[in-house]
């Protein structure tokens, strides 16, 4: 019998327990992005530097390789070219490039939304910042890339002549750099919601609340933490699942991952993005807080559908206990100096695994140019022992620049 052969596009160090894994269960495992120093790649068979973006490359590896099947996760770049590798090489996947518009373009989200009766920000799409209809749009709002990712190139705006302002910064993260997307605030609690659809029935994984703060009037507010399960689940689940089943029965998405972000005002939900992946950096908090591996998850979508079937069935989306994902963040631009207090704080006996970004002598802006200055995991065996955990690492963080600025964003 031939050795299952798996591609693998991703080598950050968000995808080294995957190849792990991948490799452990006895796959041939190849691993492919533009990232030379990918931390992944140590624990592959095979290995190509290929930036994700040359689709036909990498389709003809799949080629040469005999790959029979293509994953990935975490990031909606990569998930786009996944998609697109796939219909290149003729691999299964289980979307295709047709759909993608439903999960790449936020315009195209929203009006599908809107076509299904969930609500959705009102929103323009905008070519032209000099258009005066724009003076009538419900100010503040939010001018945003329309088809970027990372939250890159988003700003707060409140008036038509902010729009002009910010329209550019916004236009270059869109992928024809001449349009942007301007929507209003949403408001109440921010939640990240994660779905599996299999047999067109949707399993939700998780639900939770996302924290931020503004840095000042003009950025979006900043994601200081992600708390698992939300506080409001038992009020909301039914919902998520609803505008889960609509938006993937209407896309014909009957198989595979799906996240969401969306507000919640204590009596409707707003969805902001659908994404046809799960979320990077915090899928982790899923099996702290349920047990649920989501990389053996990945990988049983693909080679072991009744072991996926069973488990989803068991899956208890709202778990045993209580987990907080801390994000700190550089908000300070200067050469970072002393980080010694938030490497201390990776030794505390409730964190469960952190990151730091950054080495001393780097250079860093505000919020960059990494996405984060660090992380924890933190769990707790109630949501007050948990939020304890969170508020002393916050009281506790700090990094200093060479000329002795705090660069940390404390909320």
């Amino acid at each position: 019998m031939m050795k299952k052969r798996l591609l693998i596009l991703g080598t950050q160090f968000e995808f080294t327990q995957l190849v792990r894994l991948a490799t452990g269960r006895g796959y041939y495992t190849v691993v492919c992005d533009g990232y030379p120093d990918g931390p992944a790649r140590a624990f592959a068979d095979r290995q190509y530097t290929v930036d994700v973006h040359e689709i036909e490359r990498i389709a003809q590896i799949c080629r040469e390789e005999q790959i029979d099947h293509i994953v990935t996760s975490f990031s909606d770049i990569m998930f786009e070219c996944m998609v697109k590798i796939a219909d290149a090489a003729g691999l299964p996947c289980y979307l295709h490039e047709d759909q993608l518009k439903y999960y790449r373009s936020k315009e195209e989200t929203k009006r599908r939304c809107r076509k299904l009766g969930i609500r959705v920000p009102d929103f323009r799409y905008i070519t032209d910042p000099e258009d005066d209809s724009l003076d009538d749009f419900r100010y503040p709002a939010v001018i945003k890339p329309v088809d970027s990712y990372g939250s890159r190139g988003l700003s707060i705006v409140a008036s038509r002549k902010e729009v002009g302002e910010h329209f550019a910064e916004a236009a270059q993260f869109s992928e024809n750099g001449r349009c942007a997307l301007l929507e209003t605030l949403s408001q109440g609690q921010e939640l990240n919601c994660m779905a599996f659809v299999l047999h067109g029935q949707v399993h939700l994984i998780s639900i939770a609340d996302r924290m931020t703060r503004p840095l000042d009037e003009q950025h979006i507010p900043i994601n200081y933490a992600i708390r698992y399960p939300s506080q409001h689940y038992d009020a909301v689940s039914e919902k998520v699942r609803s505008i889960f089943s609509r938006f993937a029965a209407s896309t014909g998405q009957d198989y595979g991952p799906m996240a969401m972000q969306c507000f919640w005002d204590g009596e409707e939900i707003e969805v902001c993005e659908i994404a046809g992946r799960f979320f990077g950096f915090e899928h982790e908090m899923v099996t702290i807080t349920t047990g649920l591996d989501m990389e053996e998850l990945l990988l049983d979508m693909l080679y072991e559908p009744e072991k996926l079937e069973e488990t989803l069935i068991r899956h208890d989306p709202k778990g045993h206990s209580f987990a907080s994902c801390v994000y700190l963040q550089n908000v300070v631009p200067g050469i970072l100096e002393d980080q010694s207090a938030v490497r201390e704080l990776t030794r505390g006996d409730a964190v469960r695994h952190s990151v730091l970004f950054y080495r001393e002598g780097e250079q860093l802006g505000v919020l960059g140019p990494k996405q984060y200055f660090a992380r924890y995991y933190v769990e707790g065996a109630t949501r007050e022992e948990m939020l304890r955990i969170e508020a002393e690492i916050f009281r506790k963080a700090r990094a200093y620049t060479r000329d002795g600025k705090q660069l940390i964003f404390l909320p």
